[in-house]
């Protein structure tokens, strides 16, 4: 199996590290380009572009100055497959340079949610995410919603690949339960923070364990909502295992974002037994059936309601029977990567 594989990703992502060490352990040439400073993959072959951390709220216009950079590299590998995560940023960057470096190689991107249901400056991204999908070999989704998005901008589902690399079977477990209600989600404003903040600020939660995880947000911002939510636990960017850990002892696990693909973070909760409150989406309601496995709410009111419910269910061993059943029908990871293997590089599994 002497394939070689080009990654343009972040490479402290655990969706990069699900992706890239699957190849790796697969015996493919894996080569890794990312403009993160810190390399959470088992890639050997990595190369950095720039000195600039990437930035969860956008702004990284400084991807561009790589390109050049990049199309040498490209150059010099000559790879199979390039295979860029997060269309409008890491795809066009990939895109540009494997153009400039007049390779012959097959490109493909995956996208993940934000940036194609919710990118800055919608019309400008929406042209470029066009542009790249429409350029690419093969698109990965992780949700029915982005594929609907792509169905829109005229992309052939012939060339689209639906679904999430799903989680191992090792994770369907979980620990004693002395976290009340636990939320990791990015701080954005597509994650709706405030609202979850707003219904939290309330003297009955006040007595509960509380823990807010927040990638991205700045230290000032960080300051602010520890001094006004003094009952609530913040943190700012985490280890994926240290957090894990953290929500395998949750009890709820609550997410109010207005669009997205298939959360990885939702399946973990779902994996370790965490009541799942969440934003009532298409790629939600892919997963969860409100008041079955888990409790969808549209607006503060039925977010205050459904909290209150799930927090008084008592042994709610049914939903949780439900939610790995689900997980294990809808693919465990090694399952799930096979499948992304096969349409990737057309490989006979």
């Amino acid at each position: 199996m002497n394939k070689t594989l080009f990654f343009v990703a972040n490479a402290s992502s655990i969706h990069t590290v699900k992706w890239v060490n699957y190849f790796i352990q697969e015996g493919y040439n894996v080569h890794l380009a990312t403009f993160s400073k810190k390399n959470n993959t088992a890639c050997k072959n990595i190369y950095y572009l720039g000195n600039k951390n990437p930035h969860m709220g956008g702004g990284n216009y400084h991807y561009l100055f790589s390109v050049p950079k990049l199309a040498q590299i490209f150059k010099k590998i000559q790879p199979d497959t390039i295979n860029a995560h997060y269309s409008y940023s890491m795809g066009l960057i990939a895109l540009l340079a494997k153009k400039k470096a007049k390779i012959q190689s097959e490109f493909s991107v995956v996208c993940y949610g934000s940036d194609i249901l919710s990118p800055p400056l919608p019309y400008i991204f929406d042209i470029t995410n066009k542009y790249i999908l429409k350029n690419s070999h093969k698109v990965f989704v992780v949700s029915d919603q982005i594929k609907e998005k792509l169905e829109k901008f005229g992309i052939s589902m012939d060339k689209v690949f639906i679904g999430q690399y799903g989680i191992e079977k090792e994770m369907l477990n979980s620990e004693e339960k002395d976290i009340d209600i636990i939320s990791n989600r990015a701080y954005t404003s597509n994650s709706q923070i405030d609202l979850l903040l707003d219904v939290l600020d309330n003297i009955y939660y006040k007595k509960l364990k509380i823990i807010f995880i927040l990638p991205g947000i700045k230290e000032s911002q960080l300051l602010i909502l520890k001094r006004k939510y003094p009952h609530i636990i913040f943190y700012d960017y985490m280890e994926h295992n240290t957090m894990i850990n953290l929500v395998k002892r949750a009890k709820i696990y609550i997410s109010a974002t207005k669009s997205d693909g298939t959360s990885l973070s939702l399946l973990e909760a779902m994996a370790f037994k965490c009541i799942p409150v969440v934003s009532n989406i298409i790629s939600n309601r892919s997963w969860i059936l409100d008041g079955i496995n888990g409790y969808l709410f549209s607006s503060k009111i039925e977010l205050e309601k459904k909290l209150n419910i799930a927090l008084d269910r008592e042994q709610p061993n049914e939903l949780f029977k439900i939610n790995e059943q689900l997980l294990l029908e809808k693919g465990t990871y090694l399952t799930q990567m096979h499948k992304i293997e096969k349409f990737l590089l057309g490989t006979d599994i």
